[in-house]
């Protein structure tokens, strides 16, 4: 529950009791008339019947309150306010009725009252409802209480009581005014970013989080667009840090401009920005994102020439909701991934996500995806402990579909080693959490837990007939060139081929990524240690094609 909706509940809480304590009270009073009538010797039936409807009265109000404060919707607690209100206040003129009306000393009732709903409701409901009970008294006085002497001294007194119902709705209604006030800028400053006036990465969350539930029970479309400004770090080192914020201050406004009453925008975090679109489908998402490109790339912004290209631009990813995702974090990483792809290999472009494990099976494949069911079971298992996974299987699976292709694989070699870089990090399953997500280095006994993972995935595979072709290749995606790897410490030519190549893109991969305890590398730095790495952890003829390819598709 968010501190909002506690603190909410407990202003509920406390409204609810003051009007509670106001309708004791008024118990009191039917009690008081009640023990009046028989001390002065009256008939049961004269009074009796005022007892029962008072009490119909009262706890009417009680359930109106509990109503209110906890099950009824916006609608119904509008017109449950309205009629608990006015049910307490006929109580209360009642109870002033029976205890001598202008006489009464529960007129002070109506004090709760007003206290109650200006807190609740503010200051003009305050006013009005002092204003009402204020009338109700000095209408009271002026028909039923006598005069002495031409002047009426009840009114006199009343009068100073209907002046504390003033005083009272305005301060309260003054100070609930400022509090609202106080908490809407505490709330912007909490979920606005102060210097693009787009909506935070904490709003991002929280509105995909409702987007996405709201899609799946209308099964509507939803989708996201993540745009990272491509060179920015050179840009910022080029100019200032001032002229980078500029920029994306610029940038927020062209976003702005060119997008519909529906989409949502955010400053997802750094220079990159996000949008919710719901109700919009792939492809709709795919040709904004393209304006938005474009119009960037079009805008003139100062000092942009010393950048590659001379332009300042964008880089953008989309995912739509599938009927396969079963929460809005993996539309997220989804999208995450799809501008990973967008500016890793070429920078000012749109990248659509798509699971590159849909594209198959490829022949030799048969009956793979009754048992990757139960694999994606796994996985969202292993997801939900270490979220790293999720984004380093499907690039892994990425480089293993463009290495099958520089390699000219065969299509059954193929498929075999994209179905095992799809799976090759499910033994993780079998890791403690606190191993997996540990921010700082393992210690010896920690990394012997972690290096069970190719055997434990080896295992797991090996008991789903469909997928056992991948079990050789999982079991040995953690061995090295020169022996020194794990679990076997197998050697050059005696690691499987394909477990060869998912090595080189599974390291590769794992160097470019940010983990808790370490920063990733530059795309140029990951080719740098692949080249010093060579024919010590990698094969180094594949080292080579890799490499190349890499260059290639970049």
């Amino acid at each position: 529950m968010t501190n909002k909706k506690t603190d909410r509940l407990n202003i509920q809480d406390f409204l609810f009791s003051v009007r509670l304590l106001s309708l004791f009270f008024a118990a009191i009073a039917f009690l008081q008339f009640a023990y009046w009538q028989v001390d002065a010797g009256a008939e049961f039936a004269s009074y009796v019947w005022y007892v029962p409807l008072a009490a119909i009265a009262i706890a009417a109000s009680i359930y109106l309150c509990l109503f209110n404060l906890r099950r009824a919707t916006k609608r119904q607690q509008r017109w449950g306010k309205a009629l608990e209100c006015g049910l307490m206040l006929g109580v209360f003129f009642f109870a002033i009725a029976v205890t001598g009306l202008w006489e009464s000393q529960y007129k002070i009732l109506f004090l709760f009252l007003i206290i109650s709903y200006t807190f609740e409701s503010g200051m003009r409901v305050g006013l009005g409802l002092a204003a009402f009970c204020s009338l109700a008294i000095v209408a009271i006085d002026a028909i039923w209480a006598p005069t002495q002497g031409g002047v009426n001294l009840q009114m006199q007194n009343d009068l100073l009581l209907c002046g504390a119902f003033i005083v009272t709705a305005w301060a309260l209604g003054f100070y609930s005014q400022i509090r609202q006030e106080y908490i809407a800028s505490l709330e912007k400053q909490v979920r606005v970013d102060g210097l693009t006036g787009l909506l935070n990465h904490r709003s991002f969350y929280d509105a995909v989080q409702a987007s996405f539930e709201r899609a799946v029970k209308e099964d509507q479309p939803l989708s996201l667009i993540f745009a990272d400004v491509d060179y920015f770090k050179t840009y910022n080192d080029c100019h200032g840090h001032q002229a980078g914020d500029t920029a994306l201050a610029a940038m927020a406004g062209l976003f702005t401009q060119l997008l519909g009453g529906g989409e949502q925008i955010f400053r997802y975090g750094g220079e990159e920005f996000s949008l919710i679109l719901p109700g919009v489908g792939e492809e709709e998402a795919r040709a904004l994102a393209e304006r938005l490109r474009a119009a960037v790339e079009e805008h003139p912004f100062p000092g942009e020439e010393v950048l590659p290209g001379g332009r300042l631009t964008i880089s953008c990813g989309v995912a739509a909701r599938t009927p396969q995702q079963v929460d809005y974090k993996e539309l997220v990483h989804s999208g995450d991934d799809a501008l990973y792809r967008a500016k890793f290999f070429r920078k000012n472009r749109v990248e659509v996500y798509v699971s590159l494990l849909e594209q198959f099976p490829r022949e030799g494949s048969e009956g793979v995806e009754e048992a990757l069911a139960s694999i994606r079971a796994l996985i969202a298992v292993v997801n939900s402990r270490d979220m790293y996974t999720f984004g380093h299987t499907e690039r892994v699976v990425y480089y293993a579909d463009m290495m099958a292709r520089q390699l000219a694989l065969p299509p059954e070699e193929a498929g075999q080693l994209v179905y095992a870089a799809y799976v090759h990090d499910v033994g993780k399953i079998n890791i403690p959490k606190e191993v997996l997500l540990k921010p700082i280095g393992l210690t010896d006994e920690e990394w012997g837990e972690m290096k069970r993972h190719p055997e434990e995935g080896a295992y797991i595979l090996q008991n789903l007939p469909s997928l056992a072709f991948t079990a050789e290749l999982v079991r040995h995606h953690h061995e090295r060139y020169d022996g020194s790897g794990y679990p076997d410490g197998l050697k050059g030519e005696e690691i499987p081929y394909l477990s060869r190549v998912l090595t080189l893109v599974d390291s590769f991969d794992a160097i470019l990524s940010d983990r808790p305890y370490k920063k990733g590398r530059t795309f140029e730095e990951g080719i740098v240690e692949l080249a010093r790495c060579r024919g010590t952890q990698f094969d180094p003829v594949l080292t080579d094609q890799f490499i190349e390819a890499l260059r290639t598709v970049r």
